[in-house]
């Protein structure tokens, strides 16, 4: 089994820090949050950061949620129980910025930065994100595709809508 990569959807290597990775992987983490990103749907192959990293996750992206801050930390207070307060100084800078719901993930083996590096001479960690589809990086986007699965989740964010919409 594949990857599955939805073909009209952008495709994204995006960097998350060890324990966000984690937190995907054992279903804590729905959201993401960022002060500015990607604004449309989006799937991404996850580089996790640190001494341990590498890329061992793909996760599909709903539309990112655009709003003020206050919004934005109600919305995860509610649907990820993060702390509003401490959300809301996060996006206090702009007093804006973008909540991206998690809809599905898919583990692999790790793959770590020295082997990506051998394997790619134009491997470059994201400090945001890079486009795997354009054509310099269709061979990396194609070998992270080729991954054995060792699991896969789908996050049902029906209800999840439902109770942002009721803040309204």
């Amino acid at each position: 089994m594949t990857i599955p990569l939805q073909p009209l959807v952008p495709t994204l290597l995006l960097s998350l820090h060890p324990e966000n990775t984690a937190a995907i992987i054992t279903g804590k983490k729905v959201i993401e949050y960022r002060r500015r990103f990607f604004a449309e749907p989006f799937q991404a192959f996850v580089y996790t950061t640190g001494p341990n990293g590498g890329v061992n996750l793909f996760i599909t992206c709903d539309q990112p949620i655009k709003a003020d801050a206050q919004k934005l930390a109600a919305i995860g207070e509610l649907i990820q129980h993060d702390d509003y307060d401490e959300l809301v100084r996060y996006f206090s800078a702009n007093d804006t910025g973008l909540i991206v719901p998690i809809t599905s993930y898919v583990q692999f083996p790790m793959i770590r930065l020295a082997e990506l590096r051998r394997k790619f001479t134009n491997f470059v960690t994201p400090q945001g994100y890079t486009f795997l589809d354009k054509l310099e990086r269709q061979a990396q986007l194609t070998y992270f595709q080729q991954q054995p699965v060792l699991k896969t989740q789908t996050i049902d964010w029906t209800p999840k809508y439902r109770a942002i919409e009721a803040l309204e």
